[in-house]
C-alpha cells in the first residue's frame, strides 16, 4: 500500500491524540491499548503506517507541512536565512532561542511520538495470530529503521537524549527533586548510535532491495544501509561508513537520475535516484506547499529561505575552478559560465523564469521582460514577502503546482535519501579514512558528470586535505536546499567559522553607483552552546533530566 499523510486519522487510535509537551505520548483510558489492539495483520499494517506519518511534521501553528517544514532547517545554516522573525526556527539561527523555542520543542515530541508508536508495536506483535513470518519480519524491520532514523535526528540536534526501546507510561519517566527516573535519564550519544547500527544490522535483510508499486515509499535494504552508513560517518568510524556506503552502491539498485534540474520536480518521483522520501498526494489536502513557503514573491511565494551569497559562490566555474581561481569568472557578468546545478537550484536576477526574468535589483534592464513581483523597492504588493538576499530558491519550486495545482497542495516527494549522497557519503569516508584510490574520484566524478551537470572530472593525485576541501563543497553544492547542511557544519565543526556575522546576500550598483550589499541582521554563534540545540524546558520541568551546556 501507499504511504500516505492522511493514514493519520485512523492510526491515532493507536498512539494518543492529545500528545502532552513532554516526549512521551499521554493516552487516555478510553483509547484502543496494546492489549486489544494487535490482533490481526492488518492491525501491524495500521501501527507501522502511524509511523511514517511521523517522518515529516505537519502542525500549522509550529511548522508548514512535512516535506516542506524538513527544508526549514536549510535557513539554520550558512546557506540560506529566513528573514520572517515569526518563523519556526528562527532564532535557532541567530543565535537567540531559548530552551522554550517552539521549533526545536515541537522537534523533540514529535520524533518521541514516533519512537513511542515503533515500541508499542514491537511490544504488540506477539499477539497477531496467523501472520506470514516473512511478512512480520519486513514489517519489524520498517519499523526498526523508523526508530533509528528518529534517534539519529535526536542525536545530532540534541546530543545525549533519552532512549526509549519499550514504551513507557507518564508515571515512569515523572522526575523528582533527585532528579530523572533511569528511564528518563540521557543516554551517551555514541552508545545510542552503536546499538542503531546493531539494530540495523539485524533487519537488514529482511528488507526487501525494492517493491511493487503498490508499496512504493516503503523502507529497502538500501535505505537502512544507508541510514547506517550516515550513523558511522557521524561516528567518524571511517572504513565502516564506507564499507556499508558501497554496500548501497553493491545492490546496484540506484543510479543517478540523468537530469538534476527536474529531479526534484514532478518528473524525478520515483526516480532510481531515489532511495527514500515522503510520500504525498497532490491537491487532496495531502500534498506540500513548497512554492508558498519558499517560492518568489511573485507566484504568491513567501520567500521564507533565501539563498546566501556564499551559497552562490560555492558553485564553481565550468572548468572546475572556484570563483577565486577561475579565469572564466566575470564578476560583471557572476552567473555565467557557472556550474549548471547553480542554475537548477537558485534563482538568480537575470535567470530565465515563468516566460521572462527574475530580477530583484532595483532598476535593472534585462533583454527580455521582468516577472513583475520581485524586484525590490518596485511597488508590487507583498514587498515583505520578497527576498532579503537577491536570491530565491528554485529547487522543489515546481512550474506545475504554480499553473495548474493549488501550490498549497503541490505533489512533489521530498527526498529524504538519494544516491547521489551514497557516493559522496563513501568518498567522503575513504578519504577521512586515508585510504585514497581510483574508486573515490570515480565517486566524487559520477555525481559532478551527471548528464545535464557535466563538471569536469577531479583528476588523480591530490591530497587528503585537497580531496576532502572537494567533497565538502560538493556536498553542499549538490545538496544544496535538502536539509542536509545543518548535520554537516555541525559534525565538521566549522559552524563557528561560517555562522557569526551578518549574513550577506548579492551586491549591486544602486542608480548612482553606489555599492549596496543586501544583508539581514546578525547571527551569533557559541561554540560551547550551539552545536547542540536546547532540550526543551517542558522536558526540564516534567522529567527533570539535564539540559545542554549554555541553554
Amino acid at each position: 500500500m501507499k504511504v500516505y499523510k492522511s493514514m493519520i486519522a485512523v492510526f491515532l487510535l493507536l498512539s494518543c491524540i492529545a500528545c502532552n509537551n513532554d516526549f512521551l505520548e499521554r493516552a487516555p483510558s478510553d483509547q484502543i491499548s496494546t492489549a486489544n489492539f494487535f490482533k490481526q495483520t492488518k492491525d501491524l499494517e495500521v501501527a507501522l503506517n502511524a509511523v511514517y506519518d511521523e517522518i515529516g511534521f505537519n502542525s500549522w501553528w509550529v511548522t508548514y507541512g512535512s516535506g516542506t517544514d524538513m527544508l526549514r532547517i536549510e535557513a539554520l545554516t550558512d546557506n540560506a536565512l529566513d528573514h520572517h522573525s515569526w518563523n519556526a526556527g528562527y532564532r535557532l539561527a541567530d543565535g537567540t532561542a531559548a530552551p522554550d523555542d517552539g521549533y526545536s520543542s515541537y522537534r523533540w515530541k514529535m520524533r518521541y511520538v514516533g519512537i513511542q508508536r515503533v515500541n508499542r508495536i514491537f511490544e504488540g506483535v506477539s499477539g497477531i495470530e496467523n501472520i506470514d513470518e516473512e511478512y512480520k519480519n519486513r514489517l519489524l524491520g520498517e519499523a526498526a529503521f523508523l526508530r533509528a532514523y528518529f534517534y539519529f535526528d535526536l542525536v545530532y540536534l540534541f546530543g545525549d537524549v533519552p532512549y526509549l526501546t519499550t514504551s513507557v507510561s507518564p508515571t515512569e519517566v515523572q522526575g523528582t527533586e533527585e532528579g530523572p527516573t533511569t528511564i528518563a535519564q540521557r543516554v551517551d550519544k555514541d552508545l545510542i548510535l552503536d546499538d542503531l547500527v546493531t539494530q540495523l544490522n539485524a533487519v537488514v535483510n529482511d528488507l526487501p532491495v525494492s517493491y511493487p508499486d503498490s508499496d512504493k515509499g516503503r523502507v529497502t535494504r538500501g535505505a537502512a544501509l544507508f541510514l547506517k552508513s550516515k550513523i558511522l560517518l557521524y561516528q567518524e568510524k571511517w572504513n565502516e561508513a564506507a564499507a556499508a556506503a558501497k554496500a548501497v552502491m553493491d545492490l546496484n539498485a540506484y543510479q543517478l537520475f540523468p537530469k538534476y534540474e527536474t529531479l526534484f520536480d514532478y518528473e524525478g518521483i520515483g526516480s532510481s535516484e531515489v532511495i527514500f522520501d515522503i510520500q504525498v498526494k497532490q491537491d487532496v489536502n495531502q500534498g506540500e506547499f513548497y512554492t508558498q513557503n519558499y517560492g518568489p514573491n511573485s507566484v504568491g511565494g513567501w520567500s521564507s529561505s533565501c539563498p546566501l551569497q556564499s551559497m552562490v559562490d560555492a558553485y564553481e566555474c565550468i572548468d572546475g575552478l572556484t570563483i577565486e581561481s577561475s579565469p572564466l569568472y566575470d564578476p560583471n557578468n557572476p552567473y555565467e559560465n557557472r556550474d549548471p546545478r547553480l542554475r537548477y537550484s537558485i534563482l538568480y536576477p537575470g535567470h530565465e523564469w515563468r516566460g521572462g526574468v527574475y530580477n530583484t535589483i532595483p532598476g535593472a534592464t534585462y533583454d527580455s521582460s521582468i516577472v513583475y513581483g520581485d524586484q525590490l523597492g518596485d511597488g508590487a504588493p507583498g514587498e515583505w514577502n520578497k527576498t532579503a538576499t537577491g536570491y530565491n530558491w528554485l529547487k522543489y519550486i515546481s512550474n506545475q503546482d504554480i499553473d495548474e495545482s493549488d501550490y498549497w497542495d503541490g505533489g512533489v516527494h521530498f527526498i529524504l535519501m538519494r544516491y547521489a549522497e551514497v557516493l559522496l557519503v563513501y568518498a567522503e569516508a575513504k578519504i577521512e579514512a586515508g585510504s585514497i584510490d581510483q574508486s573515490v574520484y570515480d565517486a566524487i566524478n559520477e555525481v559532478r558528470q551527471r548528464a545535464d551537470v557535466n563538471m569536469p572530472p577531479v583528476m588523480g593525485g591530490l591530497s587528503q586535505s585537497e580531496l576532502r576541501t572537494i567533497v565538502r563543497r560538493e556536498r553542499r553544492v549538490e545538496l544544496a536546499f535538502e536539509g542536509q547542511r545543518l548535520l554537516d557544519i555541525r559534525r565538521w565543526k566549522i559552524a563557528e567559522d561560517v555562522m557569526p556575522g551578518v549574513p550577506e546576500g548579492l551586491t549591486y550598483l544602486d542608480a548612482n553607483d553606489n555599492e549596496v550589499t543586501l544583508n539581514w541582521g546578525e547571527r551569533i554563534f557559541d561554540p560551547n552552546k550551539h552545536y547542540l540545540w536546547p532540550i526543551p524546558q517542558n522536558e526540564i520541568d516534567i522529567s527533570k533530566i539535564e539540559q545542554n551546556p549554555g541553554w
